[in-house]
């Protein structure tokens, strides 16, 4: 399926299904509440066949935490990744991208990965980032990190690791497998661990140019590197 003209819609609810991949290469739009944008791609086959974003903006008017929702994969041995690019929602919203399924099937769900320089914004909501147990979210070396403008993140990866930049501050709850490293960086305000920050024999990296700190968060992992302008 491949969206080539814009699509928009007030406060319709809008949905994208695929038995096969789903390359988005136009603008998708909904300006009021109620306007949700879900996505679903490879809903049937084990195979690679996934999500991809052109240079085109997903923007929600929605306040719900299903804004935006994109699911790749519904099956066991289903490897098929996200590629993403710029995605909004209004005030109160938040974004999920999950390749697992809809019911957590696809273990091996592949990667997530976006756009350099693009950006997952969901100024007071969550963004939601899942992959199977040999996918990672983002990737090593800055240009390749998942960019997110949100209040909190959660993230739960497999030995691929989890590579995230945060523009302004968030709570952050993140997991790996194996030997997944775990480098979150926050290039203003407070990073804020309020969960699991958990890999096996990986290293956990956090750098802010604010504060990081510690609510109900706990650490576990190899080795523990901290980076910051205004203590920890």
């Amino acid at each position: 399926l491949t969206v080539g003209n814009a699509v928009d819609t007030t406060t319709g609810a809008m949905l994208l299904s695929s038995q096969d991949g789903i390359a988005v290469n136009n603008t998708l739009t909904t300006t009021g509440v109620g306007g949700t944008i879900t996505i679903n791609a490879n809903t049937a086959g084990a195979d690679a066949t996934g999500y991809t974003q052109g240079a085109f903006l997903i923007s929600s008017g929605d306040t719900s935490a299903n804004a935006v929702k994109i699911t790749v994969n519904n099956g066991a041995g289903s490897t098929g990744t996200a590629q993403l690019d710029n995605i909004t929602v209004a005030t109160g919203g938040s974004i999920t991208v999950d390749t697992t399924g809809p019911a957590g099937l696809a273990t091996t769900g592949g990667n997530i990965t976006q756009t350099n320089a693009a950006v997952l914004t969901a100024t007071t909501g969550t963004v939601t980032l899942k992959t199977g147990t040999t996918a990672g979210i983002g990737a090593t070396g800055a240009t390749n990190d998942i960019n997110t403008t949100a209040a909190t993140v959660v993230a739960t990866a497999g030995t691929g690791g989890v590579f995230i930049t945060e523009t302004d501050g968030a709570s952050f709850t993140a997991t790996a497998t194996g030997a997944g490293n775990i480098a979150l960086t926050n290039t203003s305000g407070t990073l804020n661990i309020a969960g699991v920050l958990g890999t096996g024999t990986g290293s956990i990296a956090l750098t802010s140019g604010g504060q990081i700190t510690e609510t109900t968060g706990t650490l576990s992992g190899g080795t523990l590197t901290t980076s910051s302008v205004g203590g920890t």
